[in-house]
């Protein structure tokens, strides 16, 4: 299916795992140590109907989730109840007109700087509000569907034709990595700087999961999203507010925005700069993206959790380089290597350091003047007249003496292609100023809090041993939080033992029918959906 109606005939694939991993062990490909049991639920054509009735047993359906022993009584039954909830849920979306449409793409002409051209592009329509995408399905879907490539476009505060072109250069710029998945390009909502990360964006990116997990086939737990540029913004903007939804992201070339990472505790995350992209004396698009590795590495060592990342800083690139090669080219005997992968600095914590102590930028300003008679900072993070990449390189490499190496693929696609989420880690930190107050969706990972509550730092962990949840309140927050009991995570066979600010207690779960529900519904999710809930009080 190649940019055509993507709700006609529906397989949606999903697993239960198994997977009771901490946060500082993200899982990747090569793990591949929990055990999966697929389960096919087929909507036909026109009337999308399920053949699925009330819940009816999913062992008829592909399979049963609690088979083989996974889970035993009262787990096993809130197991099953989740998904029988679900599976209503499909039946109640895939029949519903104004979802349909969202699955059905329109040709629309599209003006362009220089004239115009026309996409297949389907809408996504909340109240006055639209976000609209183009969908490409390439190659064949893994065991639990296809992994979904969510990508963000350059551009900005700009003409609309401007972003335009952006907007169609992305529907190809990484779709050439990729080997199996549903690739979408999001066309930003407006034409202003932040365009990828409105406040009504937020609702429309968890409307886009969802319909691509209940209408296309795509894996929740392999949901990626890429930006470049103003693209690159957005990736910044959206990833620590939606953490529990994405496998990896990668960041290139954009501005964070004075964002907090703290949310990234199970995220891979990937920053990608050019080491002379600037923009201005104050942005500094390099520097802000190098010192994410001494950010991260900090929280790391401070709450424990892996904070899995990789910064890249390209030399001698600026706001342009190569995170985007065709994998296809690598086996082309007429094409260098060389040119596929970049330099990057071995060292990027000292870079972002030395580059602001030693006032790089103005050697660097210093350099382009000597070659062009004309220094800026739009040319400086943009051009390449002849002579300034090699002077550039033997300026960082020679005269400051860093460090740098090819031995790192810099292809963003394959960086995120190595994760698999996992959606309910045994801890994680949740800072609740970072949150996004648009979605329907309160929870991050296994907590939740009302929206106003959007102050303070909850590192939460749980103990598979003792059966023991513990909730620490690092900053002070301005409300309370609400456990949300997972049984795939937590034992509920056994008393859960839950350690606050406030003192100890003991909880006997119960699995809630109406909870249940609701869960399924605020989240859209299997995996994050919860049975019963445990009021903390922080204050």
């Amino acid at each position: 299916m190649k940019k055509t109606t993507l709700g006609i005939v529906i397989a949606v694939t999903l697993a239960f795992t198994t997977v009771f991993s901490a946060c500082n062990n993200p899982s990747t490909e090569s793990s591949g140590t929990s055990e999966t049991e697929s389960i096919q639920v087929s909507v036909g054509e026109e009337n999308s109907e399920t053949g699925i009735e009330n819940g009816e047993d999913v062992g008829e359906k592909g399979g049963n989730l609690v088979s083989d022993g996974e889970y035993e009584g009262k787990r096993a039954e809130a197991v099953q109840t989740i998904f029988n909830s679900f599976v209503q849920y499909v039946a109640e979306v895939t029949e519903d007109p104004e979802r349909q449409a969202e699955t059905q793409a329109v040709e629309m002409t599209i003006p362009l700087e220089d004239g115009e051209t026309t996409l297949e592009v389907y809408t996504i329509k909340m109240g006055d509000r639209e976000m609209k995408f183009t969908v490409d399905i390439v190659g064949e879907p893994g065991e639990n569907g296809y992994p979904l490539y969510i990508t963000l476009h350059g551009g900005g505060g700009a003409a609309a034709e401007t972003n335009n072109d952006q907007w169609l250069a992305m529907t190809e710029y990484y779709k050439y990595s990729v080997e199996n998945g549903i690739y979408v390009a999001v066309r930003g909502m407006e034409d202003v700087w932040n365009l990828h990360f409105l406040d009504d964006s937020y609702p429309m990116y968890d409307r886009l999961i969802e319909d691509m997990i209940m209408f296309s086939n795509a894996d929740p737990n392999k949901v990626y999203l890429l930006g470049f540029s103003a693209g690159g913004d957005g990736v910044y903007a959206i990833a620590p507010r939606m953490a529990d939804r994405f496998a990896a992201v990668n960041m290139s070339s954009g501005h964070p925005n004075g964002v907090s990472l703290l949310n990234a505790s199970n995220l891979p995350f990937e920053i990608q700069v050019g080491i002379r992209d600037y923009y201005s004396d104050d942005v500094c698009r390099s520097i802000r993206g190098a010192e994410f590795e001494k950010t991260l590495n900090d929280y790391k060592e401070k709450y424990g959790c892996e904070y899995p990342h990789r910064v890249l800083v390209h030399v001698p690139e600026g706001h342009n380089y190569n995170d985007n090669y065709d994998t296809s080219l690598i086996n082309d005997d007429s094409i260098d290597p060389n040119d596929l992968v970049s330099y990057v600095l071995e060292y990027p914590e000292e870079f972002a350091k030395r580059a602001v102590d030693e006032k790089w930028v103005e050697d660097l300003l210093g350099i382009l003047n000597n070659i062009t008679g004309d220094a800026n900072f739009y040319d400086l993070s943009y051009q390449s007249p002849d002579g300034f990449d090699q002077a550039v390189y033997d300026y960082v490499t020679e005269d400051k003496d860093m460090l740098v190496t090819q031995d790192e693929d810099t292809n963003a696609v394959h960086y995120v292609d190595q994760f698999t989420r996992d959606p309910i880690p045994s801890k994680f930190v949740w800072d609740l100023s970072t949150r996004a107050n648009k979605r329907k969706d309160t929870a991050f990972y296994w907590l939740k809090a009302d929206f106003d509550v959007d102050k303070g730092v909850i590192e939460a962990s749980y103990d598979e041993d003792s059966n023991t949840i513990t909730i620490q309140e690092i900053e002070e927050t301005n409300g309370n939080v609400t456990i949300l009991v997972n049984p795939r995570l937590m034992d509920i066979n056994r008393t859960l033992t839950v350690v606050t600010p406030e003192g100890q207690q003991t909880v006997d779960v119960e699995i809630d029918e109406e909870i249940v529900d609701a869960a399924v519904r605020e989240t859209g999710d299997i995996y994050l959906s919860w049975v019963y809930e445990i009021p903390v009080e922080l204050n």
